[in-house]
């Protein structure tokens, strides 16, 4: 349904003035231009059925879910792209709409830029998206206009603890192509997901690949050795906001398997040399939803710039002087007494901090989020180290292409 903007408005009430004073005051010429008007309403509002019609014929879209088959309750993470030609004088804008059983909607965007989102499935079966919202305007009319015919892909929601069809499910009833038995004890199947390059080729879920005609891997949760700590390396303002959300949405999934596989996990958040965040021991949803809310790229208020620790300092100050002239003897003697002096309260204050945190988390675990940013890492290098010295294995989860970090026992692709 077309909606006249204030301008159309403005003009309909000059029209309706006029047409009132040619009939009061029998004025020919006020008459005239009251039909006038009227008629430029009735071309203008011709014109702008004929773009809009011209826009939604030529409107396609591009819809990625990762992944296509989970659990109820579990989060899915949606990129959309909608191309369409935009007529001179018109602006257009397009909004995703979810299925009808998922938490979450699609943000508005213009035409032929790509927006990632992300919706919560709250009920099983196969579901299937609403379509598009194409919002279109010109000076002097809107209109918004639902396409549903673009609702692919379908997705497959699996209920929690409920078998199909009196048939095997997984650990905790994700879907009847899961295993049985789960490769770790406290594992389960959070989902599944396309492979992509650098996955582990240990975790193809052949069932599903047959099904589908393409790899697809298990994505799974609560690894062995208890509570995991969770560590988000919050990006900097110049980052791509794309790449941002679907960090975010890793995070959440990474969370709700977490506390689904009743183990919970410990969360925190660091932007540069500083701890955001902190939460031990999360066994609820809410609080870290609660904890995440709000965040968004930032720059960092505080620069580490160097991850030295006392060890390395303590290396230091055991220097040979061999080989070295008199005048360099007495300098390193003297330099070896100031760093001896330092080794034992050198730790910097984000140091102490992370001490604090591992030790309060007690995890055998720690799951790194990053995007890897270019600028100084050495926060990151800092968390590793101490992560490495209480014997934790540390497992980085990094957009594909953008690296890895010494020290890390394993790396995954965001």
């Amino acid at each position: 349904m077309l909606r006249p903007t204030r301008a159309a408005g403005g003009v309909a009430a000059l029209a309706l003035l006029l047409a009132a004073a040619a009939h009061l005051l029998l004025m020919p010429a006020a008459a005239l231009a009251a039909g006038s008007l009227g008629l430029f309403l009735l071309w203008r509002g011709w014109r702008f059925g004929n773009d809009l019609a011209v826009a939604v014929t030529s409107l396609t879209v591009t819809r990625d879910v990762d992944p296509t088959i989970l659990r109820q309750g579990a989060v899915a993470s949606v990129r959309v792209q909608a191309d369409c030609a935009v007529p001179p004088g018109m602006a257009i804008h397009v909004r995703d709409i979810p299925p009808a059983v998922a938490a979450g909607d699609g943000p508005l965007c213009e035409p032929g830029k790509a927006v990632t989102y992300a919706v919560r499935l709250m009920a099983p079966g196969e579901t299937a998206f609403g379509g598009i919202v194409l919002s279109a305007g010109d000076a002097f009319f809107s209109c918004d206009l639902f396409c549903r015919r673009f609702d692919a892909p379908r997705l497959r929601v699996f209920p929690v603890g409920t078998p199909e069809a009196g048939r095997g499910i997984g650990t905790h009833g994700e879907s009847t192509e899961v295993d049985r038995k789960t490769t770790l004890a406290a594992q389960g199947v959070r989902g599944f997901r396309a492979y992509q390059k650098g996955d582990d080729p240990r975790l193809v879920d052949w069932k599903v690949t047959a099904r589908r005609g393409t790899l697809y891997i298990r994505e799974m949760t609560g690894l062995s050795g208890g509570a995991p700590l969770i560590a988000v390396d919050i990006p900097t303002l110049t980052g791509d906001p794309e790449d941002f959300a679907r960090l975010s949405t890793a995070v959440y999934g990474a969370i709700e398997g977490a506390i689904a596989s009743r183990d919970g996990c410990s969360l925190l958040v660091a932007a540069g040399g500083e701890i955001v965040r902190f939460l031990p021991r999360i066994l609820a949803g809410h609080e870290a939803f609660a904890a995440l809310g709000g965040l968004s790229p930032l720059e960092p208020r505080a620069h580490l710039y160097r991850a030295p620790g006392p060890a390395v300092l303590a290396g230091r100050a055991r220097m040979s002087g061999q080989g070295a002239g008199p005048e360099e003897r007495v300098f390193r003697e003297r330099l070896g007494g100031v760093l001896s002096a330092f080794a034992a309260t050198s730790p910097a204050p984000f140091t102490v901090a992370i001490r604090a945190a591992l030790d309060r988390a007690e995890a055998t675990d720690i799951r790194i989020y990053s995007l890897l940013s270019e600028g100084d890492k050495s926060h990151l290098l800092q968390l590793i180290h101490e992560a490495k010295v209480r014997g934790m294995r540390v497992t980085l989860r990094a957009p594909a292409g953008a690296g890895t970090l010494p020290g890390v026992d394993a790396v995954e692709v965001l």
